[in-house]
């Protein structure tokens, strides 16, 4: 019995965030920001340099900015950096301590060349000075919204943040009176992010409401008509985002580490140029895997999303790539099912799902029938977690938690020969709550483990989750149970041949529940094995047992014990599962995939 690392899939890192700057001579940089290091790309001559983050700090950043003198400013969880790209050296290096989890959630600039930024989730306002070598909190701007995404700031010292989850809102906050005031009326503060821009004249924008307008000195000036909002000095969506623009013949078009390129055009002819990035990197974390019956486990890599498998029978890792998997951008396929030849992945962001037939080859020609293919998605099911093939051969189910500011997620039923899409609410589900588990009876219910939590913002509306039976063909929840309060999350859910349900809490907790007596007959704290991983563990109708995985820990449960029984203890901390081939566990640890093999040698 031993442990194996098959290797790593994707080595590749994501673009997070970038920006151009331009020094007083008229030389620019590309500085790309990635998970631990920055890239910095010489537009003129192609040239690469990667710098890792002082102290081997590796978090992820999120936004980027450059100054008008042509620094580079980012900031990657508590850490705050000043760079300077011309000399590739780092300027500043702060932590600006743990009341937050990202200090550099978007930036402004100004007059004096002072640099502000807002935090994540408390959305706090920094202020840097850049001679004065300091760094200054002016406490949170609306402790409630925890996404500040926007900010700019104007000529008479008003800085404007643009924030939101459950209530867009702008803020209009002056440092030197420590005057704050809201740009939105309440009627309007709906479900989304407050916006802002900075435009190249350095006038501020604010969309208020329907309607875009000019703001100054923390007032609205003048509201615009159509077609009058100048350009923002961001170009770019999500994380192909990049701060300004290169001067003179050639713009930057797009940024991609995923890919190892950076696209430019020619302003005049439209002649495109691209320059190849080289860095080195540890490869991308890896999302759940799945056995297919066509002898592959599939799995896709988490920022950037790249579609990979390996092969049982000749051991061999192959990188499909970025552009499998439609709008993949950067997430992941997060839960599987697999009926009959297709294999059926729930991919975030956009609660999007895919089809991937086995039987027949990749083609990614739009024109013709494209394998995979994505044919539905929800946002009520932004981030899934839960996938289940039903037994009548034409159904695939899959749910999860919604998107940003909302609470309660959806449930999809897809019949996969019509295309029919079914989304079922969690109103009428368990109302606030998103299902996260999920697996069908023997009766053909649908028997699911809920999550009171809110990863996209809102404020959880409950303290404990469930456990209901659903019957999906007259959309009806049979019954409903709250084994445990105080049990937030059963993000684990197997079914064994004698109808009891095995259950995995997210502080790991096991229970195995008995639907006929509605009682826990099993129930054991396994905390001591860590956390636990998603899509943790696998029923093996064979022996008679599950076997599972835990951040410390494989383990097996007999079904006739049902007592867990740790196997053994992975090297390092196990993140994602979890498939069972042949008497040899798959499963990933951060960025390699691994197996454990429970033949004896």
């Amino acid at each position: 019995m031993s442990f194996t690392d098959l290797g790593i899939p994707v080595d590749a890192v994501e673009s997070r965030t970038a920006a151009i700057c331009t020094n007083a001579a008229g030389d620019c940089r590309v500085v790309i920001a990635a998970k631990g290091f920055l890239l910095v790309i010489d537009p003129v001559t192609g040239s690469c340099r990667q710098l890792f983050f002082p102290m081997q700090h590796s978090e992820y950043p999120y936004d980027s900015f450059s100054s008008r003198s042509g620094t580079f400013y980012v900031g990657a969880g508590t850490m705050f950096y000043a760079f300077d790209p011309f000399q590739l050296a780092y300027i500043e290096t702060i932590e600006i301590g743990s009341e937050d989890e990202l200090c550099g959630f978007s930036y402004a600039e100004n007059e004096q060349g002072h640099i502000f930024m807002a935090s994540y989730p408390e959305s706090r306002l920094y202020r840097y000075r850049p001679i004065e070598r300091d760094i200054t909190s002016f406490g949170s701007m609306d402790s409630e919204q925890k996404y500040p995404s926007h900010m700019a700031a104007d000529a008479y010292g008003w800085v404007y943040i643009g924030m939101g989850t459950t209530k867009k809102n702008i803020i209009a906050f002056h440092p030197e009176s420590g005057d704050r005031q809201s740009l939105i009326e309440d009627e309007m503060r709906t479900i989304g992010h407050g916006q802002v821009i900075q435009a190249p004249s350095g006038q501020v924008y604010a969309l208020l409401g329907e309607q875009w307008a000019r703001v100054e000195r923390g007032s609205t000036i003048e509201k615009l008509k159509d077609n009058e909002l100048p350009a923002s000095l961001y170009t770019g969506t999500s994380f192909g985002i990049f701060h300004r623009q290169l001067p003179g013949e050639w713009r930057v078009v797009s940024h991609s580490l995923s890919q190892r390129e950076l696209v430019m055009e020619h302003r005049l002819s439209k002649q495109l140029k691209t320059i190849k990035l080289r860095y080195q990197s540890e490869g991308a974390t890896l999302s759940p895997i799945a056995l297919a019956p066509d002898g592959h486990i599939y799995g896709t890599s988490n920022h950037p999303l790249h579609f990979y498998s390996y092969n049982l029978h000749n051991q061999t890792l192959n990188n499909e790539g970025p552009t499998i998997i439609q709008h993949g951008a950067g997430g992941n396929i997060a839960a599987y099912a697999i009926q009959g030849s297709i294999l059926a992945g729930a991919a975030y962001p956009g609660g999007r799902l895919h089809l991937f037939d086995l039987m027949k080859p990749i083609q990614l020609d739009e024109a013709q029938q494209r394998n995979p293919v994505c044919v539905t998605e929800h946002i009520e099911i932004h981030r899934p977690r839960c996938a289940a093939a039903l037994r009548d051969g034409m159904h695939i189910v899959y749910g999860g938690f919604p998107g940003y500011g909302m609470v309660g997620g959806g449930l999809c039923i897809y019949h996969l020969h019509s295309g029919h899409d079914q989304l079922i609410p969690h109103t009428k589900l368990i109302p606030e709550q998103s299902t996260v588990a999920l697996a069908e009876m023997y009766d053909g219910m649908l028997i699911a483990g809920t999550s009171v939590e809110t990863p996209g913002g809102a404020d959880p509306k409950s303290e404990s989750a469930y456990l209901y039976i659903y019957d999906w063909q007259n959309q009806t929840v049979l019954k409903s149970w709250q084994p445990r309060i105080g049990i937030r999350e059963y993000a684990l859910l197997l079914i064994d041949p004698s109808g009891r349900i095995h259950v995995l809490s997210s502080c790991s907790h096991y229970l195995v529940w008995d639907p006929v007596s509605d009682s826990i007959i099993y129930e054991m704290d396994l905390s001591a094995w860590g956390s636990i991983v998603r899509h943790g563990w696998q029923l093996c109708t064979e022996e008679q047992c599950i076997y599972g995985v835990m951040s410390e820990a494989v383990f097996k449960i007999p079904l006739s014990s049902l007592r867990p029984e740790r196997i053994a203890t992975p090297p390092h901390s196990i993140t994602a599962g979890f498939a069972e081939w042949n008497r040899e566990l798959f499963f990933a640890i951060s960025t390699h995939l691994w197996s454990y093999s429970m033949r004896k040698e």
